[in-house]
This record gives structure tokens, sequence and C-alpha cells, in this order.
């Protein structure tokens, strides 16, 4: 089994069911921190998020993760702010594709795509201190990790330390150059 190919599309109310699929997977349900969301409050989120960068008026991205043709996670950007030039991301992948570099690849995507918004200057995230796979992935895709908010979350009915990382247009661009 060689490196799938990876790829972006657009999310779309027909992968309502992909989503709630991943979103009950094991290490998603142990280790992220997620509201309970019903059906229509996913599909509608589904609804309104865009996958156009180039939408000036779009707030919200997100696309599902593609590898070797199925989806395999997704992934998300909230509340950008092109005053502040910062955004949150987000990213889940489904059990059978943890492991496997894919969410490196499609993150990787995802970030080429943001930091193609002339106004961006930020992107973070956040992890539970337990997780350490999403650390790793953050950590090799040049994030630094800027704080601890103990006990801040609740998972499974278990408090978590959730982590907060970040990067910068000049590190990402430093790190593609040197590519």
């Amino acid at each position: 089994m060689g490196t799938p190919v990876v790829r972006l599309v657009p999310a779309l109310p027909e992968h309502l069911d992909e989503w709630i699929a991943i979103r009950a997977g094991a290490t998603s349900r142990r280790l992220i921190p997620m509201d309970e969301d019903s059906r229509e409050s996913l599909l509608k989120r589904l609804s309104e998020a865009s996958s156009d960068v180039t939408d000036p008026r779009a707030k919200s991205f997100r696309w599902m993760v593609e590898a070797d043709g199925r989806i395999a996670g997704t992934l998300s950007a909230r509340e950008l702010s092109r005053v502040h030039g910062r955004v949150e991301v987000g990213y889940m992948l489904a059990e059978e594709y943890l492991g496997r570099g894919i969410g490196t690849r499609a993150v990787t995507l995802m970030l080429e795509r943001l930091f193609s918004i002339p106004q961006l200057y930020r992107v973070w995230l956040t992890t539970t201190a337990e997780n350490v796979g999403s650390q790793a992935l953050a950590r090799k895709l040049g994030f630094v990790l800027e704080g601890v908010m103990r006990e801040h979350t609740v998972v499974q009915g278990r408090r978590m330390d959730l982590q907060f990382w970040g990067l910068l247009r000049p590190e990402w661009e430093a790190r593609q150059a040197s590519r």
C-alpha cells in the first residue's frame, strides 16, 4: 500500500454522514473537545461554510480530506479576522487514516490556501494535552506551543488541559522556502 493521494474537497451537505462517523471515532471522542451537535446543527455548519478563500466575505471555511478518493477527515478554519490577520484551524481524521501522514499533508494544503489570503498573518490551533498525535502534527508544520490553559476543557466527562499553538506567516514562509 503506497502513499495515498491527499486532496481537499469542498465540504458539502452530502458529507454529513461521513463527518458524523469521523466525530464518533474512538480517538476523536477521547481526545477532542466537541459539543454534542445535532444532525441539523452539523448540516447547518456544512451549508454555511465556504471553501473559497478568495471570497472576501467568508469568515469560516471547511474542507473534507480525501485520501485515494475516499473521505478520510475534515479540516476547518474558523472566525477569520482580516483586521487582526488571524484564524483558528482544526482537523479531524477517521480512525483508519490516523498515523499515516495524511493529516500532515492535508493541513499543509489548508495552510497553503489560507496563507494565500493577503491579510492573514497568524494561524492558531488547540490540542488537548493528551493528544500527542495532534501535537506532533503541529510541531512538524512549525507551530509553536504558546501556552496551556489548565483543566480548560471537558472530554467525556474528564477535565483536560488545553494547549494553544501558533504559526506566524514569516515562520510558514521560511519553512516553504527551505523545502
